[in-house]
């Protein structure tokens, strides 16, 4: 099904392209000239067709002339999509150089039409997808976007293309176009008052500058705001000092710069940075492995494990819910769940034997023994407030009188 369906988009690729072969005839009872737009168009639709179907090569060509005759009717935005999308072909066939060269082109074209928010955006997704296989040309539209960015005022986002250019020049020991790039950044900062940026600026240009076996360059640029490390660090490398070189790889001031720029630090040496190791991009792990360990040990169902495994792969809000939607029990399961355990018999309890009736223990108390005429009464004669001659009746007289 699948290569019946890259037939029919071939074989309507190849429709198209006839159309536009005869939009360009010329004859003298039809068209006088040649109808530059309508075989772009169909230029335009006979590669998205070739493109759909596979067929990279005869995309690419129909997109090649569908920009050509863009460009001679002056839809300047229509030929560099054309451009744009005959770099992507280009980069499918394996031709990273012609794709550099027609995202080179497309940029252009947006510059011209005077669309340079879509000229950046198809400049940067050039640079990431030619990173890897030519990184110089592809810092340099980092460098391109960075300064469209610029010259519209958008200093952010200029400081993030001069940032991605920095990167990629300090991967491949590319030290003087980083140090280019890093100047350009610092520039930037310097506008917008950012201090702290500024610093660490500098002092990745003493870094960098070390880095290429110039000492005297990186003398000057501590003239800024620079740690106090970069003097201490031009001193242990003029020396040769690899002990003092290897601790203040690890100051402060150092580690907390880019990765690519703290990792020079480390090696660099009277003549120059250098044994540093070529630092790539490492694929991300799988992120579902640690998850699947984790409920395999708690041992959970299989099934219940793989929903687990697919939810936690796309970590959001909307999936946790289906998550706990999905493994939280219902009223009605935990009811058929309690009916369907088989009944445990509980153990008769064990009759007690009655125990037999036992008297209530005697205490033996001392007897009270009282003497014959003696007064039983256990308050004794003080202890009854109404006894006494002074009263009668319950009536108390008043002897302050008398």
């Amino acid at each position: 099904l699948r290569l019946s369906m890259e037939q029919k988009h071939v074989s309507e690729a190849l429709k198209e392209k006839k159309l536009a072969e005869g939009a360009l005839k010329t004859s003298f009872f039809g068209n006088w000239k040649p109808d530059n737009d309508s075989a772009a168009h169909h230029y335009e639709k006979a590669g998205q067709f070739f493109k759909l179907g596979k067929s990279y090569a005869e995309s690419r060509s129909c997109y090649i002339e569908a920009a050509k005759y863009y460009d001679a009717a002056r839809v300047l935005f229509s030929a560099g999509k054309c451009h744009e999308a005959a770099g992507v072909c280009s980069k499918e066939l394996g031709r990273f150089e012609e794709a550099h060269h027609h995202i080179e082109l497309a940029g252009d074209y947006y510059t011209q039409n005077g669309t340079a928010s879509t000229a950046i955006t198809c400049y940067t997704k050039g640079a990431e997808g030619l990173s890897t296989k030519l990184p110089e040309e592809a810092a340099k539209l980092y460098l391109r976007a960075g300064d469209l960015e610029r010259d519209n005022d958008h200093t952010r986002e200029a400081i993030k293309c001069f940032l991605g250019a920095k990167k990629i020049f300090a991967r491949n020991k590319m030290y003087k176009e980083c140090i280019t790039a890093v100047q350009l950044t610092r520039e930037l900062y310097e506008q917008m008052e950012q201090y702290e940026h500024i610093k660490k600026c500098n002092m990745s240009l003493v870094i960098l500058h070390l880095a290429r076996g110039d000492s005297v360059a990186a003398k000057q640029a501590i003239s800024g705001d620079v740690s106090l490390a970069a003097d201490e660090l031009i001193d242990a490398v003029e020396n040769g000092d690899d002990e003092t070189i290897k601790k203040l790889s690890s100051h402060g001031d150092i580690v907390y710069l880019d990765t690519e720029i703290a990792k020079i630090a480390k090696f660099l040496t009277q003549d120059g940075a250098l044994n540093v190791p070529s630092s790539q991009r490492s694929k991300p792990s799988n992120p579902t492995s640690t998850t699947s360990s984790i409920f395999k040990s708690s041992g959970q169902k299989s099934g219940v494990t793989s929903q687990k495994d697919e939810l936690f792969a796309r970590p959001n809000k909307q999936n946790r819910d289906e998550l706990f939607a999905r493994t939280k029990p219902s009223s009605q399961t935990d009811r058929n769940e309690l009916f369907s355990r088989p009944a445990v018999a509980q153990p008769a309890p064990v009759a007690q034997p009655a125990p037999a009736f036992q008297p209530a223990p005697v205490i033996d108390t001392p007897p009270v023994t009282t003497n014959p005429g003696e007064d039983t009464n256990p308050f004794g004669d003080d202890s009854n407030p109404f006894a006494g001659d002074d009263h009668e009746g319950g009536v108390l007289e008043d002897t302050s009188k008398s």
